[in-house]
């Protein structure tokens, strides 16, 4: 019994250094590849399309929507926020201008994909969001590389592991006379 509960602890300890030094394959790292007024964008008369903070930046930069994060601070990775400036049109800001609102970057209110209603937003127009105080900056959304020093914990783990379990057979085989 002794036995079983020293190889159930060893058998932790291993888990243990199997999961915790494992990488999050799913972590993301995020490299600025570029920025841009709303203004910038098509005149609001010609009925554009309305685009969110991640679709203007696939446009610009190429890509797809899904490849982009988007931000209202800066350029420097650490400061994303996930948020874009968009323009409404009518305005949302009790009629001064330039007005801009910060939204999701994911975030978009059309009528039909334009930018054609009262209410309707684009993070790509030129219209009440005018100016380099609503400027959007796109980073590209990379997976991240684990380093070698993971795979050196997931290695002596795994050989933890492997070590616990043959010599906990070796004993079983002694002790039944085998």
């Amino acid at each position: 019994m002794r036995s079983a509960k020293r190889f159930v602890a060893l058998l932790a300890v291993s888990c243990a250094c199997f999961l915790f030094g494992t990488p999050n394959l799913h972590a993301t790292s995020y490299t600025f590849v570029g920025a841009w007024e709303v203004d910038q964008g098509p005149y609001w008369a010609s009925d554009p399309s309305a685009y969110t903070g991640q679709e203007a930046a696939a446009l610009l930069f190429g890509g797809n929507a899904g490849e982009y994060v988007t931000s209202t601070v800066d350029n420097n990775p650490t400061d994303i926020n996930f948020e874009s400036w968009v323009s409404t049109w009518g305005g949302a800001c009790g009629g001064s201008f330039p007005c801009g609102t910060i939204v999701a970057d994911n975030s978009v209110i059309s009528t039909g994909g334009l930018y054609l209603s009262l209410g309707d937003q684009s993070a790509f127009v030129s219209d009440w969001a005018r100016g380099s105080q609503y400027t959007n900056y796109a980073f590209e959304a990379t997976a991240a590389t684990p380093e070698p020093s993971t795979y050196l914990m997931l290695g002596a783990g795994v050989l933890f592991l492997a070590v616990v379990v043959s010599r906990n057979r070796k004993l079983a085989n002694f002790s039944l006379g085998m």
